[in-house]
């Protein structure tokens, strides 16, 4: 059972709205007359309708179809006065700083110089998690004098509108539900143009006026394993399929044309299959096996059956204030939600394997 009720971070993110200023992402600028076309045949999702505001999740994959990165791929701020210049083309990457390296390196292979340019911006991003982060961003607005193009109740998930703020343009976006509902905004803290700690301060003083609450990280890893979201670095990277995630619907697109990687994924989707699925993970309250501690643990069937052997591992863990301990993990897909595995690691620790989101028994 659930021990507390969490830090005033969760609960407001949960029950109004939280305030995350430090996200860990970095934005890399893609720009000139082929960036469309070179972002496109990286990208395992279709990215076509980018430009006109509608951003994507995908991944970029290795030729054996395994994670490189996973990002947003999102129109830059100011995208409508360019809509339907066929001579400019731009576009953000926005993706966890962990995956900085790797992505750049990825870019500099096979983005040709004369198609296109890349660079790392000063982009921030400031997220908003809740039922009341709509509402929050409108006492934003109208505090810092902003000016948004679009109402944010009116945008998809992923779909981006400019904000006019400071004499300059910011962008925010609509978060997926897996992310945990709300509003990412994007502000290039280059040149002088916006005053970037006192846009900071204006946001969580809109977020208090709404009864939210700053939130740090540790509150966004339980949010974003009660989803039961995969993140570079514990879910995915180069070891992985892009499949084995079970993120197909959000990241990949079977009908668009050729992308790096798509081979191997149409083979598993048209004629075969991962042998590892992403689950959640349960298990009972223990004071001497905290979450952090199975993070990394090897999961086999319960000893004494006759298939005691490694079918698992524990890629995150937390304590949740709502679900107690709960993680992600990869499976072998024999093994079906409901099932109960023990850690090697740790004898005697039973874990049972769930869909997720995760939901109250």
């Amino acid at each position: 059972m659930p021990g507390d009720s969490g830090s005033e971070g969760y609960r407001a993110a949960v029950q109004r709205v939280g305030l995350f200023p430090d996200v860990r992402r970095r934005v890399v600028a893609v720009s000139g007359a082929g960036a469309l076309q070179v972002v496109n045949g990286l990208a395992s999702n279709d990215v076509k309708d980018v430009p006109s505001g509608r951003g994507v999740y995908s991944f970029l994959l290795d030729r054996r179809g395994r994670v490189v990165v996973d990002l947003r791929i999102l129109p830059v701020a100011g995208f409508e006065r360019d809509a339907g210049d066929a001579g400019t083309e731009a576009l953000w990457l926005d993706t966890p700083s962990d995956a900085l390296p790797p992505l750049m390196n990825h870019l500099r292979k096979y983005v040709p110089p004369m198609l296109a340019r890349h660079q790392v911006t000063d982009v921030a991003v400031h997220t908003l998690i809740g039922p009341r982060a709509s509402e929050a961003l409108g006492r934003w607005e109208a505090a810092a004098g902003a000016f948004l193009a679009r109402r944010p109740d009116e945008l998809a998930p992923l779909e981006a509108t400019t904000v006019h703020v400071g004499g300059a343009a910011a962008l925010a976006v609509r978060r997926e539900e897996i992310e945990g509902a709300g509003f990412d905004v994007y502000v290039d803290q280059a040149g002088e143009a916006v005053d970037a700690e006192r846009l900071s301060r204006q946001l969580e003083d809109a977020v208090t006026r709404v009864g939210g609450a700053a939130a740090v990280r540790g509150d966004w890893e339980i949010l974003r394993l009660e989803q039961g979201l995969p993140v570079f670095g514990s879910e995915l990277g180069a070891e992985r399929l892009a499949q084995e995630a079970g993120q197909d619907d959000r990241a990949i697109s079977f009908a668009k044309g050729c992308f790096t990687g798509q081979e191997v994924v149409a083979r598993i989707h048209y004629r075969g299959h991962v042998n590892r699925h992403l689950r959640g993970l349960r298990w009972a309250p223990d004071a001497l096996h905290q979450a952090r501690d199975l993070v990394g643990a090897t999961l086999r069937a319960p000893s004494g059956t006759d298939r005691a052997r490694p079918v698992g591992l524990v890629t995150s863990a937390v304590r949740s204030p709502r679900f107690g301990p709960i993680g992600l993990g990869y499976v072998r897909r024999e093994i079906a939600p409901g099932a109960v595995l023990e850690s090697m690691d740790h004898p005697g620790v039973a874990l049972h394997v769930t869909d997720v989101p995760f939901t109250h028994e």
